[in-house]
């Protein structure tokens, strides 16, 4: 399965690629890696290819917003 991150046709699309690019962070963060080695060396073994500009974006959401409730205005 090959992700590449580009404009999500629809919001709940773009959450669910976001909560699954998180699930792989947090299987991979260890306390002396960086972020930037995660996404440049790590997220493309698991076929994720994004900037990081855009995981900053990704890790920023709140967990409310990558919640799988939908909700009324979003």
């Amino acid at each position: 399965m090959v992700i590449f991150v580009t404009m999500a046709y629809n919001r709940n699309n773009y959450v669910k690629q976001a909560r699954h690019i998180v699930e792989i962070y947090n299987s991979l963060k260890e306390r002396d890696k960086p972020d930037s080695q995660i996404v440049r060396v790590e997220f493309p073994k698991h076929n994720i290819f994004i900037s990081y500009r855009t995981w900053m974006n990704i890790k920023n959401l709140t967990t409310s917003q990558l919640s799988s409730q939908p909700t009324l205005f979003n």
